[in-house]
């Protein structure tokens, strides 16, 4: 039978101060304080953090070691307002972002029908490995959905230089964190309903 589920979300007060103490506290008190961050400082993400957060991303496993992602890295604000605008689910926060970033998997790196959704799969754990990346270097991140159509599609592919052959997996909004702000609190549901064990 399955249980009541609490649904109950909001948001939650924290501050830069207490997520720095918890990415220090080892991996399950890492994991837990990397939030889908909407506020941002406004300052600066160095071009060599974000060398160096793909680069530890690039450790995420892949269907035959394939490795097919790739990143694409905006930070003029005239570039980022168009993807942004054409993503169109950032309003009230993606402004505040100082890069974006949108995330690709070579379509060429997969063979045949069999392997029509790996780029989604790779590239999603790529994506997720880049988030977490970025946390450890001290910056927020919010991934930003990409489910489009094709006529929004062909206008982020041109807006943002993006070959065919990619395929888009999602776009990241990445900045610096203020000193004191919200998260999201999203409903978890009990383990056992989540790990079935046979």
């Amino acid at each position: 039978m399955e249980q009541a589920r609490d649904w109950s979300g909001g948001t939650l007060p924290t501050s830069r101060a207490e997520i720095e103490q918890a990415r220090h506290g080892g991996f399950k008190s890492f994991f837990e304080s990397r939030h889908s961050i909407r506020q941002f400082s406004g300052g600066v993400v160095a071009p060599d953090d974000l060398r160096r957060a793909v680069e530890t991303a690039q450790k995420t496993p892949s269907v035959c070691n394939r490795q097919s992602w790739q990143v694409h890295a905006f930070s003029q604000p005239e570039q980022m307002a168009r993807l942004l605008q054409i993503q169109s689910g950032s309003r009230g926060f993606g402004e505040q972002a100082s890069a974006v970033l949108v995330v690709t998997s070579d379509l060429r790196s997969f063979l045949g029908v069999a392997e029509r959704y790996q780029a989604w799969i790779d590239g999603g754990m790529f994506a997720m490995s880049l988030c977490l990346a970025l946390h450890d270097l001290g910056y927020g991140s919010c991934c930003l959905n990409w489910s489009k159509e094709p006529d929004a599609d062909k206008a982020l592919r041109a807006a943002a230089g993006i070959e065919p052959y990619q395929q888009i997996i999602m776009l990241l909004a990445v900045g610096t964190l203020p000193e004191q702000f919200s998260v999201a609190r999203s409903y978890r549901p009990p383990v056992d309903q989540v790990l079935v064990l046979h």
